[in-house]
């Protein structure tokens, strides 16, 4: 099978690149063949392809008003992308496209194009893209689903794009137009949600039920040594940004300064969170910055428990998949997909986001108890193994394209 994917980036960015490369991967290996479709970027990985590539954009504003009227325009529907894709159809006539993260830089435009040439379509869901302007349903620091069931101008009301009116307006106009088009509704066969949670909230916000399918994401084994015993730490590994829990996290930290804790990432937030650890004398906690490959692997082995404080929807976060592999348990708060993918009691901790009392309490627990540590770390290990390895996804994949093939 020839499967056409694609994705604004085509380099790994976040989560959603994560999963697009360990997907193709996947396909890869069991004999198919996987044909990108993506934006220009200097960081991109190579392809045949890669001249129908869309334009870079990096929607900065440009340097004078044709440009922003140029950018916008491109947001909700690009007349390059989809010249492009029509052409990449062509040269390789694709038995089934997976689209992942595909709006602004790529836009909806694609779809229509797809659908015209009779190329079924499944998109997996890594967002809210779908229901909510601004993605996230996450605004000025607090869960929002203020635009339930198409009501979209309260995302200009409220300015949840970045806190400007112009973008908010932007995003709205590009929901409502192909909302009343049916870009979706009508051109997608398929849509793939990585957690139920996403699900249950597609369909609460008018999403055809019978449209959408959970999958949970994979992770390569063979990428994950795991090891039970720690170096007498703990860690939270993620960007530094509102919504992530990380003010809550200090705090648990000030009650519980008894555990070890290092902070991996960066992101806006650093500076501030650094400050207070400092104010708060919270020598506890270590900030080790921005991490990757075997160095974050090396951190991460050494970890007694992994920390997911989140604040705000997670979808299906990479993070808990990871740690599992690496034999570590999660302290997870109990929001988005989180609590699906961490059983508590078995392979990880559960708490109220916000509560950093409760945190606290959670991390002591698990700090004051190795062997438990170690025990969680194992059911973690094969919980991953079983549920979401590379096999069974597969499996599951290969019948959400015959479905939709047939």
């Amino acid at each position: 099978m020839k499967v056409l994917a694609a994705n604004k980036y085509y380099f790994v960015k976040g989560g959603a690149e994560r999963y697009f490369f360990e997907l193709a991967r996947i396909l890869e290996e069991r004999g198919h063949s996987v044909v990108p479709f993506a934006m220009r970027h200097e960081q991109n990985e190579e392809s045949p392809h890669a001249d129908l590539f869309v334009s870079h954009e990096s929607f900065d504003g440009g340097a004078g008003p044709l440009d922003r009227v140029r950018a916008a325009a491109r947001v909700i529907y690009s007349l390059e992308a989809r010249r492009k894709i029509a052409a990449l159809v062509d040269r390789t006539r694709p038995d089934v496209a997976h689209l992942h993260n595909i709006a602004h830089q790529l836009s909806p435009s694609i779809l229509v194009v797809l659908r015209a040439k009779g190329v079924p379509v499944v998109q997996t869901l890594h967002d809210y893209k779908l229901v909510c302007p601004n993605y996230q349903m996450f605004v000025h620091g607090k869960t929002c689903e203020r635009c339930r069931r198409w009501r979209y101008y309260r995302a200009c009301v409220h300015r949840c794009m970045r806190g400007s009116l112009a973008q908010s307006a932007l995003v709205c106009a590009e929901a409502y137009i192909h909302k009343l088009l049916g870009t979706y509704s009508k051109n997608v066969d398929l849509f793939i949600a990585p957690s139920q949670q996403l699900r249950e909230r597609m369909v609460r916000h008018g999403v055809d039920p019978d449209q959408i399918v959970h999958l949970p994401y994979s992770i390569a084994l063979d990428g994950y040594e795991p090891r039970y015993d720690s170096d007498g730490y703990a860690i939270y590994v993620g960007r530094l940004s509102i919504g992530k829990g990380l003010e809550t996290l200090l705090s648990a930290l000030g009650r519980a300064r008894d555990v070890r804790f290092k902070v991996i990432g960066s992101g806006p937030l650093a500076d501030d969170l650094e400050a207070r650890a400092a104010r708060e004398g919270l020598t506890n906690v270590e900030f080790v910055g921005y991490r990757t490959g075997a160095d974050l692997k090396s951190i991460v082995a050494g970890a007694r428990f992994v920390v997911v404080p989140s604040e705000c929807f997670e979808n299906s976060p990479l993070t808990v998949y990871e740690a599992f592999a690496m034999g570590k348990p999660v302290v997870g708060s109990t929001i988005g997909g989180i609590p699906e993918l961490v059983p508590e009691g078995e392979a990880g901790l559960l708490f109220e986001p916000g509560d950093d009392e409760a945190l606290a309490a959670r991390l002591v627990e698990l700090w004051n108890d190795p062997d438990r540590s170690r025990e969680m770390g194992r059911a973690g290990r094969k919980r991953v193994e079983s549920e979401y390895g590379p096999e069974r996804h597969y499996e599951r994949i290969r019948s959400i394209y015959e479905r939709v093939t047939r």
